[in-house]
């Protein structure tokens, strides 16, 4: 397996590209080899699976309003939210890592765990 680091651009939905695209997106640079980014591929694809999970659930009077249920559903993507931006942190340039920084994101999820 090739372990050589190359530039990928992550914007926040999800889509992990291997150049910039469109500049209107906020795009994260990071460097990673094909382990790491399938990794972090495997996280945004739990956490969309996730949020398809409790679409469904919109209408259901039995899951849809049971605060049980909506805490640990929150508490799930709150543990991928800070995995995801912990990976682009730990994955980062030094601009990413600056960015993610500023934004505050990492402590403030890491308090919601």
């Amino acid at each position: 397996m090739d372990e050589r680091k190359l530039p990928f651009y992550v914007n926040p939905k999800g889509d992990i590209n291997t150049v910039p695209a469109d500049e209107s997106i906020h795009l994260f640079e990071v460097h990673a080899n094909e382990g790491e980014i399938e990794q972090l591929r495997g996280l945004f694809e739990k956490l969309h699976e996730h949020n398809k999970k409790e679409g469904k659930d919109l209408f259901s009077s039995s899951t849809h309003f049971d605060e049980f249920n909506s805490d640990l559903d929150r508490r799930q993507d709150n543990e991928l939210m800070f995995e995801i931006y912990r990976q682009i942190y730990m994955l980062g340039t030094e601009k990413t890592k600056a960015e993610v920084e500023e934004m505050g994101v990492i402590p403030k999820l890491n308090e919601l765990r």
